[in-house]
């Protein structure tokens, strides 16, 4: 890597994959909005559900929590995205005060019928790879989702200062 003398490292010293996957972020918000879009719904809800298809059933501060947004917040949320059927609150039988939040089966097939296309078509050409191209494909996969964790959790630990 060259360093400039302002103190930006020079675009050509890195890998240009690295950019790729750059874009690739990029087109994964924007993909991100088309779905919640065509969903009917804002982004932050969006996002909501998808937190509640991928770890539900939670309860409305877990949600909160998991958004980084405060209750008050997140019950308006989940409050919207039951208008749409698209989530449902779930009330404990042995403490009625207890209430967990989960994705309805209609929002998740729903996000699946919009997701599937680009889910099949990934499969489809990473299984016509050798396999050792696949194994090579998929430990990058797993670095790249390691270093963008570790990013994350260093810029969150920046915040909290």
């Amino acid at each position: 890597m060259q360093t400039q003398q302002d103190g930006t490292v020079e675009a050509t010293s890195f890998h240009p994959a690295a950019f790729i996957l750059q874009g690739m972020f990029a087109l994964a918000n924007e993909t991100e909005r088309e779905v919640a879009r065509t969903l009917g719904l804002n982004l932050t809800d969006y996002r909501a559900l998808s937190v509640l298809a991928q770890v539900g059933p939670v309860t409305v501060g877990k949600l909160a929590e998991e958004l980084g947004a405060t209750a008050a917040t997140t019950t308006a949320i989940v409050s919207r995205l039951e208008a749409h059927a698209y989530a449902v609150r779930l009330r404990s039988a042995e403490d009625r005060r207890h209430v967990r939040v989960n994705v309805t089966p209609a929002a998740s097939r729903d996000i699946m019928d919009l997701m599937r296309p680009l889910v099949a078509a990934t499969s489809t050409y990473l299984s016509a790879l050798p396999a050792a191209d696949q194994a090579v494909v998929e430990a990058f996969l797993h670095a790249a989702a390691g270093q963008m964790q570790a990013h994350l959790n260093a810029l969150s630990q920046k915040d909290a200062r």
